[in-house]
This record gives C-alpha cells, sequence and structure tokens, in this order.
C-alpha cells in the first residue's frame, strides 16, 4: 500500500521543480505587464506602418513614411511630428463608430503566420462574403491601443456607399489582432511582424514638452498615411 501511495502522489521536492518548471515557462511566455510593449509592423492598404502599444500608459506610436504620432489615450491628445515642429490635438476614441450589420463566422483554426496561430472567420453582410480574416484572440488585450488609436484615425473618414468596400478596423478586430485580413489574394492589412517584448527607448511614448496646438485637419493626414 505504501508502494503505490508514492507512485500517485510524487515526493514534496517533486511538486515544488514542478512549480518553478511553470513559473519559468509563464515567464517566458506571458508579456510582462508594465514593462514591455507590443510592437506591430504590418502593411495597411499597402501602407507599411510601425506601431508600438503600451497598454500600461495606454500610448500608442504610430510610424507611417515621414509621418510619426503619439496617441496619448488616457489624456485625449495625439502629437504630430510634422516639419521639425510638434502639433498637439485633442481627440478622443468614441466606440461604436461604424457599426454595422456585420457577421463573423469561425470556420476553424488558419495558417501560422508571422509565427503565431491564427483563427479563420469569415465576414458577411447577409449572405454576401465580404472578406476573410486570419486573427490570434488572445493578443486583443495588448494590443487594444492600437485598435483604438486606428479605429479614431479612421472614423474621420468618409464611409462608403459599400459596407463590403471599407469595412471599420474594429470590426476587423473583433475576434482578434487581424494577421490577414481582406480578400487572400488582396488583403487590406497584413502584419508582417508582432511582438510582445518590445522595450521602448526612454522617451519612444513620452509626450514632448514643447508643441504647439493643431486642429482635426492634421489627423486626415496621419489617417491618409496608414492606409486609412
Amino acid at each position: 500500500m505504501r508502494g503505490t501511495d508514492q507512485g500517485r502522489r510524487p515526493p514534496p521536492l517533486r511538486w515544488g521543480r514542478l512549480w518553478l518548471v511553470l513559473g519559468v515557462l509563464a515567464a517566458l511566455v506571458l508579456p510582462a505587464s508594465g514593462q514591455a510593449a507590443a510592437l506591430i509592423e504590418a502593411r495597411i492598404n499597402g501602407a507599411p506602418v510601425r506601431l508600438v502599444a503600451d497598454r500600461a500608459a495606454n500610448r500608442v506610436l504610430l510610424e507611417a513614411g515621414a509621418v510619426r504620432a503619439l496617441f496619448d489615450l488616457a489624456g485625449g491628445s495625439l502629437y504630430l511630428d510634422e516639419d521639425g515642429a510638434t502639433q498637439r490635438v485633442h481627440a478622443r476614441y468614441r466606440p461604436g463608430y461604424g457599426e454595422l450589420p456585420y457577421r463573423i463566422e469561425r470556420f476553424g483554426p488558419g495558417p501560422v503566420i508571422a509565427g503565431y496561430v491564427t483563427t479563420y472567420h469569415v465576414l458577411f453582410i447577409g449572405d454576401r462574403v465580404c472578406a476573410e480574416l486570419m486573427t490570434v484572440g488572445w493578443m486583443t488585450p495588448f494590443v487594444d491601443p492600437a485598435i483604438r488609436a486606428l479605429a479614431m484615425l479612421e472614423a474621420l473618414e468618409p464611409a462608403s456607399d459599400d459596407p463590403c468596400e471599407k469595412i471599420p478596423f474594429t470590426t476587423y478586430a473583433a475576434t482578434g489582432w487581424p494577421l490577414i485580413s481582406g480578400k487572400i489574394d488582396h488583403p487590406t492589412i497584413e502584419t508582417t511582424k508582432i511582438a510582445f517584448d518590445y522595450q521602448p527607448q526612454p522617451d519612444e511614448l513620452t509626450p514632448p514638452a514643447a508643441f504647439e496646438e493643431g486642429d482635426l485637419e492634421h489627423l486626415s493626414e496621419v489617417a491618409k498615411a496608414a492606409g486609412l
């Protein structure tokens, strides 16, 4: 009986080693909240975009071509570097933009993209197929600031008469970060790199001390540069 008990229950030392291994694995897999940011490199409608999203600070850096914009989502401000000067524009994300009658259905596992296993979804309006989505659901909390920053820019642009032609970014990201979304032969969004251990430079996500006040017209320039 004693031998049977030992066979069923590992000795205390073995349990301690097991918890140590699990702790190490968790530290390697999960991003360190408040210490690291999410780095995203993607093409949106062909435009190369680089995003650094810090969910702890609620800030996002967007770089697209010559455009560099820092979103302070908590403070309701965007800082745009332009011609050697910095413009501050007051703007806030308003949830609910572009809520159209889309339907998203899961069709099973998707391919591995940029090193991550995706889930394959199809986006419909009625019976019409609008887009295919390869998303990763668990990424959403870590990239949520980037989703809100892009959605805020997109809301400034006029909507299309055909809702299948211009799908809101929040819809693309409804089931997770879209690694590839749109048409398979002509994707709207292509994520080429995404990492959750990016260490921002000390001033990379810090609002500048000196700036001039700008207006919403400056945000339209950012939206166009980002392919929105």
